[in-house]
């Protein structure tokens, strides 16, 4: 007779948690759970050469469900999300689940999202964090903040709340930002709304497909493009966009670049402006799903044209300027991860224009979710799985 199938830890402990505790896990106010974590930190890939930089990939954290971003305190420690609903803190230790995490509308592409660290937190306390979240049989993506109160959050608050809410539990959107002016940044997917074609004219006259610009306390900065208008919302930048999944401001410049994934075909890289039209579903470079047909056309009077786009389409999420002094051939460079391709991109930038690009680790860590430069000059990758895994680049010995 054979022995029955060993029980994942992950089941194990949350069997655990439900015996000690009658509360849905990952959110509400339960008591925080430690998880398990390798004490030693394993290479998982000891060389790789590639075109600027050699070097090799450790696993820091294993045994994440769905991650979905990563964050760090001025501290150094961790703030990681898992889509399900959990966010957690990285310490020597291993990571440890927070108590106090709002619920989330945890269902397809649905959940917690992006978190971001205040870029003055040491005085303010404030961690950023988007969800979704569904109010009858309608939902779509809200902007919270809390403050870090030893494993809990506190203070929570509801900043903003894409409108309207609509019935789909995909596309999202999600990343935040910080552009160094006092405020915030966020991308608001367009939530698979496409109308028939002839009436596909993107408008900011809703916060979906829009990239929202928001003072820290969630009030609407008085230099936003539309205040005091009629031909679009106050807190709306930008608008016609699809799903951008990924956001970073250049360290330099400042401007604000995003990616969107393109429908089947067509994902984008945007250099994102005040006001400025980005063209969905007006203006694709990809085409349906199911027939393949034109969605629109490649460009439009009034639409800004990508910077650069795929097709076929990597599946791109997550993005980082490299800022760190580890990986020197890097500096300055665009990182991104992406999902279907499971490969992180290296893109290198000549003022708006792409000069180089190249593909990494493609096939080797699965679906690259989230990139980041960490405070300690390496720069990080989260993959999105069920057992999935924060990776730390290093130079190789």
């Amino acid at each position: 007779m054979s022995s029955p199938p060993a029980i994942p830890m992950r089941t194990l402990i949350g069997l655990l948690a439900l015996v000690l505790c009658a509360c849905t896990p990952g959110n509400g106010s339960e008591a925080p759970e430690a998880r398990s974590s390798s004490p030693d930190k394993e290479v998982v890939l000891e060389r790789v050469e590639s075109e600027e930089e050699t070097f090799q990939v450790v696993e820091m954290v294993e045994d994440l469900e769905h991650a979905w971003a990563v964050d760090w305190l001025p501290d150094g420690r961790m703030l990681v999300t898992e889509r399900p609903g959990r966010m957690l803190l990285v310490d020597g230790d291993g990571p440890t689940q927070l108590a106090n995490v709002p619920e989330v509308w945890a269902k397809n592409q649905g959940g917690l999202l992006d978190v971001r660290v205040a870029p003055n937190y040491e005085e303010s306390g404030w961690i950023y964090f988007t969800h979704s979240l569904k109010d009858g049989d309608t939902g779509g993506t809200v902007l919270s903040r809390a403050r870090l109160d030893g494993t809990a959050l506190t203070d929570v608050e509801e900043l903003y709340r894409q409108t309207p809410f609509l019935a789909p539990d995909y596309h999202f959107g999600s990343r935040i930002a910080f552009p160094g002016d006092g405020t915030l940044v966020v991308t608001m997917g367009e939530r698979g709304q496409r109308r028939e074609r002839t009436v596909d004219i993107p408008t900011p006259t809703t916060s979906v497909g829009t990239t929202v610009r928001l003072n820290m306390d969630g009030s609407v900065p008085a230099d936003n493009p539309f205040v005091g208008s009629d031909e679009g919302l106050d807190e709306v930048y930008a608008y016609g966009h699809r799903n951008q999944q990924g956001m970073a401001i250049h360290p330099e410049t400042g401007a604000i670049w995003q990616h969107e994934h393109g429908p089947h075909g067509g994902d984008e890289l945007n250099l994102v402006e005040a006001g400025n039209n980005y063209g969905w579903p007006a203006v694709s470079y990809g085409d349906s799903y199911t027939d393949q047909s034109p969605i629109g056309g490649t460009t439009a009077p009034g639409v800004t044209d990508p910077v650069e786009y795929w097709d076929p389409s990597p599946a791109l999420s997550g993005m980082a300027f490299y800022t760190g002094d580890t990986f020197p051939n890097w500096q300055g460079d665009l990182f991104m991860g992406a999902l279907a391709h499971q490969k992180a991109m290296r893109v290198e930038l000549d003022g708006e224009d792409v000069s180089d690009q190249e593909e990494l680790l493609r096939a080797e860590l699965g679906r690259i979710r989230d990139v980041a430069t960490g405070p300690d000059g390496s720069l990080y990758l989260l993959t999105d799985a069920p057992e999935g895994a924060l990776y730390r680049l290093e130079p190789a010995e």
